[in-house]
């Protein structure tokens, strides 16, 4: 790590230093204007197609046909260094990518967390609690990103749709968390889960008492109201309180 960080200063010095010898050369030794040398120097150095100056017998200054050289040099310089990070950065992202697939591959008997909100995280605190595998389904871009740099087994998908609950081990899985905030997502990921693994222990949020009961025709063991749940803790606290 502290390599790679000396090396992105070494090209970042080389290149400001490239910039300024050229341009001060074409200042104090050829007299040219500062703006055109200016320029001149930052389009060669950045390699700006098509520059013509109209300047007389710019371009058959020793210092101009100089730094053209090494200004090129810089600019191949720069594109190799750029690229190499680029390319590098990619990789690490493919290489991380590849490491949760296997390591969601070879999980079973694991949970599945279909949803990262407020009820799926409190679920997955109890599932550590327990050190119990699991994997979390959700579609939000923000939230993937946050799991994987937790090195929390993620899939990016929609739960509703059978290939994400595939690419998540619903075969091998041994239960399933619905907690997304949607009750037709919900029934919708209760049904897709029980055709795929008849042997799932499926529990499931609601957020109206009137789905209940299609939840667990659906497939749902266990169905929880979060808002009734509350209701109950906060009156229990209150008798205990007085």
């Amino acid at each position: 790590m502290a390599f790679r960080w000396k090396l992105d200063y070494a090209v970042a010095l080389l290149i400001v230093c490239v910039f300024i010898l050229s341009f001060s050369s074409l200042v104090l030794i050829s007299n040219i204007k500062p703006s055109i040398a200016l320029y001149w120097t930052a389009a060669t150095v950045f390699s700006v197609p098509g520059l013509v100056l109209d300047v007389p017998h710019f371009y058959e200054l020793w210092t101009v046909q100089l730094f053209t050289f090494i200004n090129g040099l810089a600019y191949l310089v720069l594109v190799t260094f750029i690229t190499a990070k680029f390319v590098n950065i990619l990789s690490r992202i493919d290489v991380h990518k590849r490491e949760m697939r296997r390591k969601i591959d070879s999980m079973s008997e694991h949970i599945i967390v279909c949803g990262y909100g407020r009820v799926g995280q409190k679920a997955c605190e109890i599932l550590d609690d327990h050190t119990m595998a699991y994997v979390v389904v959700d579609r939000n871009p923000k939230t993937v990103k946050l799991l994987r740099e937790m090195n929390i087994p993620v899939v990016d998908g929609d739960a509703t749709h059978s290939k994400v609950l595939k690419a998540a081990g619903i075969e091998r899985a041994g239960g399933l968390i619905a907690a997304l905030g949607n009750d037709t997502k919900n029934v919708y990921i209760t049904l897709t889960a029980r055709e795929l693994n008849p042997n799932l222990i499926i529990a499931s949020r609601a957020v109206s008492e009137e789905v209940v009961s299609k939840l667990h025709r659906a497939g749902a063991e266990i169905v929880v109201l979060p808002d009734v749940v509350a209701g109950l803790e906060l009156g229990n606290e209150i008798i205990e309180g007085i």
